[in-house]
């Protein structure tokens, strides 16, 4: 069951955050073109898998159940939030601190943190579509 759920997951985390990661491309400092930039964004999409999978990790380490998602609840949800925020800025400091990408003026930015809006909303609000799509996945296919 264990391979399943981090397969779906995978899988349904790399399609999501590939089309997520393509329509905030333009806000980032350097981008020309669709085609030339989804490169990098398939690169970025597979790096949100491994996030992702963390935090599924997180929860499990927390539930001390793999199989945590097919029974989640609204603190799960919580934590993946919480979890998400704190992940997605301290990246996003971490990659602008370091120049490994800058931002248009265009990008909205979390006031307090002066990260971007959108990669932070990413690692908020796309792990819990994750988690709950995988969960209506697998619980389909144990019937």
């Amino acid at each position: 069951m264990t391979k399943k759920i981090i397969a779906t997951i995978s899988i349904l985390a790399f399609l999501l955050n590939l089309v997520w990661e393509n329509a905030q491309a333009p806000l980032y400092q350097g981008y020309s073109s669709f085609w030339q930039h989804l490169p990098i964004c398939t690169l970025g999409a597979l790096g949100d898998v491994v996030i992702i999978l963390v935090l599924y990790t997180l929860l499990a380490l927390m539930h001390w159940n793999p199989a945590w998602i097919v029974n989640t609840s609204k603190s799960d949800l919580v934590w993946l939030m919480i979890f998400g925020v704190i992940l997605a800025i301290s990246i996003e400091w971490y990659a602008l601190g370091t120049n490994r990408w800058q931002y248009t003026s265009a990008m909205p930015l979390v006031p307090l943190f002066k990260a971007g809006l959108l990669p932070v909303l990413q690692m908020v609000l796309l792990p819990a579509v994750v988690f709950y799509l995988s969960n209506k996945i697998l619980i389909c296919n144990v019937k």
